[in-house]
């Protein structure tokens, strides 16, 4: 943005001066209706996501068991409670 007193409008603090008064939602609702339509200039961009990739098996995540909190080496999981011989 060249004119800063643009910033105002910015979606990471336009609720915060709407909040404070220092824009309306009439101002805002303005400036986004003169905003020109550039959706027949876009070019698309390919980027690859492997997290949303529905091709991913089971198989390719990492997975580790471990023991519950509290089981003995033996596996027993008990605990002594007070007064029993150790």
């Amino acid at each position: 943005m060249r004119d800063p007193d643009m910033f105002k409008y910015d979606v990471r603090v336009r609720e915060r001066m709407l909040r404070a008064g220092r824009i309306t939602a009439d101002e805002v609702g303005r400036l986004l209706h003169a905003l020109p339509d550039l959706e027949a200039s876009l070019e698309p961009v390919p980027l690859n996501q492997p997290a949303l990739d529905v091709g991913a098996t089971a198989s390719s995540v990492v997975r580790s068991t471990f023991s519950p909190v509290g089981a003995s080496e033996e596996g027993h999981g008990e605990e002594q409670g007070e007064g029993e011989p150790a």
